[in-house]
């Protein structure tokens, strides 16, 4: 059986905000380290992008236990990192260009940020 383009799409969805929800936590570490006069909007607004990735992440991951998926980093080789994948028994692999997905976490990230509600 292969993937339907919706099981294609959640398995880069899923890539996607896994690595965002790292690359904001991992930010979020060095805010609260940070010496900034104004670090609370930074810290909120992370808080609040990571609680969107969340709840995001919730509604891909019940999508993938219905439909018996489960996804993993397999190997990084500088350029090109490999996920493997099994659904519905199906196993197979995507390999995704590293640069590609700088680009992709660099875009949602801008997008969450860009469409955070503010207080008036």
């Amino acid at each position: 059986m292969k993937l339907t383009t919706e099981d294609q799409r959640i398995i880069r969805l899923y890539i996607l905000l896994s690595i965002s929800r790292k690359a904001l936590e991992n930010d979020w570490i060095q805010l609260e380290k940070a010496s900034l006069r104004l670090q609370t909007p930074y810290l909120e607004l992370t808080r609040s992008t990571l609680d969107q990735i969340s709840k995001e992440m919730s509604t891909i991951k019940q999508y993938m236990f219905r439909h018996h998926m489960k996804i993993e980093k397999y190997k990084n080789d500088g350029l090109f990192t490999e996920y493997r994948y099994i659904c519905r028994g199906y196993e197979g692999s995507m390999k995704v260009l590293n640069s590609h997905l700088k680009n992709q976490v660099f875009d949602y990230i801008t997008s969450c940020f860009l469409t955070i509600k503010h207080p008036s």
